[in-house]
């Protein structure tokens, strides 16, 4: 089962993927038919102050100056909850990039989210609530690893005709150092709450329930173009915060690798700055007789 990458240079990436992702990569081809796939292309669901053309961008670190309107817009949503699901602690009038709160803001939307009905205006606000600590967090967390190759819907919220569940795979969550690739394919951050990777750059807890591997997918996924994040995984760092939280590195839900690169026709570094075409898959039967 192959998946060819093209871009508009004329380069390709060829991919391996691995025959459990069979049923993700049919899904995939379907989605990528009816919406627009982009690469490295962060849309906001929220008014960031960051436009260009008429789509609202995430904010990054370079942003700072635009803090000011995300968080009045967290206040807001925070106010409008107080009569039907208040947060349950006190948030400052002002952004005091204070990781803990945004930690607790964070759990406060994924609590809600299962509880309540998705379509409720508690949900909606809710979620809003989730955008915003999301947009905050990009402008205060170093992170310790991202993979310079992200291609994913086009669009924020994503719909949700293109989620696919992946309950079934859930143990390749944990299979991470099973594999050694030189560039290695990879499920993206499509989860409620927050990946394990995410939960170290923030000084979170693994443990805490909301914080899972894949169990479904928006068809969006990562190539890695180094081995750098095998290095944070195995850094006396975060193996000595995994052991205090009481866990092995082993035993957490790293990633969810679903195949491997074959071929960059070009250099592997290149391709972020190129521009995506078109997913290409390739579904080779797979038993004969």
């Amino acid at each position: 089962m192959k998946l060819r990458i093209t871009f508009t240079d004329g380069h390709h990436i060829k991919i391996k993927l691995h025959e459990c992702m069979r049923t993700w990569a049919e899904h995939v081809e379907k989605i990528s038919n009816k919406y627009k796939y982009s690469l490295n292309y962060p849309l906001s669901a929220i008014d960031t102050g960051k436009v260009v053309g008429e789509q609202t961008l995430q904010l990054n670190r370079e942003d700072g100056d635009k803090a000011d309107t995300v968080y009045k817009t967290l206040v807001e949503t925070i106010g409008k909850l107080e009569n039907v699901r208040p947060i349950g602690f006190q948030v400052p009038d002002t952004f005091t990039h204070d990781q803990e709160i945004l930690n607790r803001l964070h759990r406060y939307y994924t609590n809600t989210a299962v509880v309540v009905d998705n379509k409720s205006e508690v949900f909606e606000l809710a979620s809003k609530i989730n955008y915003c600590v999301h947009e905050l967090e990009d402008l205060i967390v170093t992170p310790v690893h991202r993979s310079p190759l992200w291609f994913h819907i086009n669009d924020y919220p994503i719909p949700t005709d293109c989620w696919i569940d992946l309950k079934e795979q859930e143990q390749e969550n944990y299979n991470f150092f099973d594999y050694d690739y030189e560039h290695a394919v990879r499920l993206d951050r499509s989860i409620l709450g927050k990946c394990v990777l995410q939960s170290f750059e923030e000084n979170d807890d693994p443990t805490a329930e909301d914080c899972t591997g894949r169990i479904g997918s928006f068809g969006g996924f990562f190539i890695d173009t180094d081995k750098k994040l095998k290095d944070v995984y195995t850094s006396d760092k975060f193996k000595d915060w995994c052991t205090g939280h009481g866990k092995n590195a082993t035993e957490l839900p790293l990633e969810f690798v679903i195949g491997y690169v074959e071929q960059f026709s070009d250099e592997p570094t290149s391709y972020k700055n190129k521009t995506f075409d078109k997913l290409n898959f390739k579904m080779v039967p797979s038993s004969i007789g």
